[in-house]
């Protein structure tokens, strides 16, 4: 947390300069935003393992007991009725950002389906992250994920902190965990219905 905490501060810092552009200062107070939300999570968590309760951690923030367990439960580690193996799904997420970051573009290309690889090449690929990192800077972490279904895919949308940024991420998994859909963009974009 003290490492979320320092680069809060850092950001702040960076958005109290009066010289900073005006684009540039909108992803940091979004990133900050982020962060903020993250150490709130982090910190109600803590807080519940240490003890404290729901209603508790609730009567704290102005919300009640319920609206607090169905915030900040999922930081406190799995919740009833999350989907088995959700964790799972979100570390191959993970895994999959890190190793573009690493440049091992092969290495993501190869756990595409067949339909995937026929659409993205690892050029392709490769392309697209590369001008992510010309546009925000370097890579950092994937932050604020969700799952949800779709059909027989398992979709994966989180943010992608980079230096200077944050891009949305959707990652979409057949049943064998394998790559059918990889989408990196701007937040707040929806791609149109193609149906």
């Amino acid at each position: 947390m003290a490492g979320q905490a320092a680069r809060a501060v850092d950001l702040a810092s960076r958005l109290a300069d009066p010289a900073a552009d005006a684009v540039a200062t909108l992803r940091l107070a979004e990133e900050l935003k982020n962060l903020a939300d993250s150490l709130l999570a982090e910190t109600a968590a803590h807080a519940h393992a240490a003890g404290l309760s729901w209603q508790d951690i609730g009567n704290q923030l102005g919300i009640s007991r319920q609206a607090a367990f169905q915030r900040f439960s999922t930081a406190a580690g799995p919740r009833p009725g999350a989907r088995r193996g959700d964790e799972e799904l979100l570390e191959l997420a993970r895994g999959v950002f890190d190793a573009l970051s690493t440049t091992r573009f092969a290495e993501v290309a190869a756990s595409f389906t067949a339909r995937m690889a026929v659409q993205v090449t690892e050029p392709d690929l490769a392309a697209v992250w590369n001008g992510c990192i010309a546009s925000f800077g370097a890579y950092q972490r994937m932050t604020a994920a969700t799952i949800r279904r779709n059909g027989t895919l398992r979709v994966v949308h989180c943010s992608l902190v980079f230096a200077d940024g944050i891009l949305d991420g959707r990652l979409a998994l057949d049943r064998s965990r394998r790559i059918d859909g990889l989408l990196i963009t701007d937040p707040g974009f929806e791609p149109r219905s193609t149906g």
